[in-house]
């Protein structure tokens, strides 16, 4: 049965992945020799033990701060271990969590928290605000190789008034701290890290961990699996699962023929979306299906001709049938994107903008400005040569592969003409991104994009994408400026009425639909198959998933 479905709307992030090492039949038997399949039948009898096997298609490294892979699932797994003193809740809301209350001040220069007596790590040490000090300065000491000191670049001190009182003082005021750091950034513990010089080399022996999550790690087998045993002493109370395995394939075929076949009970990433009807239709498995916040879109390198030029960028935008990508390479699930960026069901999404495709007026756009097919061969001119380009994408990723090619298709008919080139996904990333620093430039014409959930999920990031470079606009992939843009975004992270932020986003969202730094063509939905005689209580966190410490947790301990 499908859950939390909701093709169009809600109702109320860096994701790349590893290459992927092992074999289907591998981790099959490993997954038979690892853990025996819960007793299926629906209900769980009282006392009986609860195991759930999950399937993921990459190996996430030791999953610790320093040494997990990906965004997506790297960062998820990573968080059953460790906590943040927020935690989102399942309207992607952030509530506090090892801090049992936090205050701010009134320009949003000091956020204040009071832990929650009794944490202990994994070890059976207390937690107390020492550990969130060292914390915040071990990632701010080693800010090489870890992204959690982004998120604490503002802090300029962390003030211990006792065990259980703290006070994070920022630099510049932030309205987005309680977002962008309290709720991402995992506390460690002193008494383990601080003898530990290099840490992105460093590796716990086991691949072991210690946090205050709800499971710990305790056994890592590298390219195959990890197994998560509960941790009993939680201080939200006991997992509902008592063992997580978490078994590494090397593609989504084998990942689909293990859950049709009983080996795994879900499957910790999204399925594409001709799957979604026909594992729905396999008892005892069921969909959990609804919006999340990645997206899918085009750059291009609007710092030179002819993407320089507004009137090219717009007819690019007008050109674009989203509807028909939806409809034809996800099949529904996904929702049509907003030229202002912001997903609809975000509390933050401006109304008034939409998505108009109308190739007749992106034709006459280009034609009033003076590119012309001169020639008659339907490709247009411009500075005495072709529109002609080349579409860069990841190979590996079919879906984006296949919006490119429908891209190619649209862009035909208003007279540009490109060529789709699938590569290799790190031969993509350095040239759209080089080095993952925006001070690098570009090396292409236009390519096929996306950003994970993090990203949308918080709009007051939307200055990372839009202020010019030398301003902050570390995620500015296309070399885009605007002078009203880099003043809102300088204002939206320091202004503490939200309502007077919701009215800044929405100027934003109008200029980013008027200049087009990018074209944003859909945000497709989250679709996880889960074998619910297993296990059946996955909790969905708007705009990103059900993979989350939520999920494995009873419902009386969740935010």
């Amino acid at each position: 049965m499908l859950a939390n479905v909701n093709r169009r709307s809600l109702e109320a992030g860096k994701e790349h992945m590893a290459e992927r090492p092992s074999s289907p039949a591998i981790a099959l038997l490993l997954a038979v020799l690892l853990v025996a399949p819960a007793a299926c039948g629906g209900e769980v009898a009282p006392g009986t033990s609860v195991r759930v096997r999950a399937a993921v298609t990459g190996d996430e490294g030791t999953l610790n701060p320093y040494t997990y892979v990906s965004g997506f699932p790297g960062w998820n797994l990573l968080m059953l271990q460790y906590d943040s003193l927020m935690q989102l809740d399942k309207s992607g809301v952030p509530r506090p969590w090892l801090a049992s209350e936090v205050r701010v001040n009134a320009d949003l220069t000091e956020y204040s928290v009071t832990l929650v007596e009794g944490v202990t790590w994994h070890d059976g040490r207390p937690l107390t605000t020492r550990d969130v000090a060292f914390s915040v300065d071990y990632y701010l000491n080693n800010a090489e190789a870890s992204r959690f000191a982004r998120d604490l670049m503002d802090v300029q001190d962390v003030v211990v008034t006792d065990d259980y009182n703290a006070t994070f003082v920022l630099s510049d005021p932030s309205a987005g701290f309680e977002m962008s750091a309290l709720a991402d950034v995992p506390i460690i513990p002193r008494h383990i890290w601080e003898s530990v010089e290099s840490p992105s080399e460093h590796q716990f022996e086991g691949g072991t961990n210690i946090g205050t999550g709800p499971y710990r790690l305790i056994e890592y087998v590298e390219g195959r699996s990890y197994r998560f045993e509960a941790n009993a002493d939680y201080f939200m109370g006991a997992p509902a699962v008592d063992e997580l395995v978490v078994i590494v394939f090397a593609d989504d075929a084998g990942v689909q023929t293990a859950i049709r076949t009983g080996e795994i009970d879900v499957i910790f990433e999204r399925i594409p979306p001709e799957q979604i009807d026909l594992l729905d239709a396999q008892d005892p498995l069921d969909i959990a299906l609804g919006p999340e916040f990645t997206t899918q879109m085009i750059n291009y390198d609007a710092s030179k001709r002819p993407f320089d030029d507004v009137t090219v960028r717009r007819a690019i935008n007008l050109a674009m049938d989203r509807q028909d990508i939806v409809d034809t390479v996800f099949l529904g699930a996904a929702t049509v994107g907003s030229p202002g960026w912001i997903h609809p069901g975000h509390p933050s999404y401006n109304p008034d903008i939409v998505a108009i495709y109308d190739p007749v007026a992106a034709n006459s756009l280009l034609e009033e400005a003076g590119y012309l097919d001169s020639d008659g061969d339907g490709v247009r001119e411009f500075d005495g040569q072709p529109m002609s380009f080349e579409i860069i994408t990841n190979s590996p990723d079919s879906l984006r592969l296949r919006i490119a090619e429908l891209t190619a298709e649209m862009l035909a008919a208003i007279g540009i003409r490109t060529s789709v080139a699938a590569v290799e996904t790190g031969t993509w990333e350095q040239a759209v991104w080089p080095g993952f620093d925006v001070n690098n430039g570009r090396n292409y014409d236009i390519a096929m994009w996306g950003w994970s959930a993090p990203v949308q999920a918080d709009p007051l990031r939307l200055p990372q994408l839009v202020t010019s470079v030398p301003v902050g606009g570390f995620l500015n992939l296309t070399g885009y400026e605007n002078a009203e843009m880099d003043a809102l975004s300088g204002t939206l992270g320091t202004e503490s009425d939200p309502a007077e932020r919701n009215r800044i986003l929405g100027r934003m969202q109008e200029i980013i639909a008027e200049d087009l730094p990018f074209v944003l063509l859909l945000y497709p939905d989250g679709a996880y198959v889960y074998d619910s005689s297993v296990y059946s209580d996955w909790e969905f966190i708007a705009g990103q998933g059900i993979v989350s410490k939520l999920s494995l947790l009873p419902p009386s301990a969740r935010p």
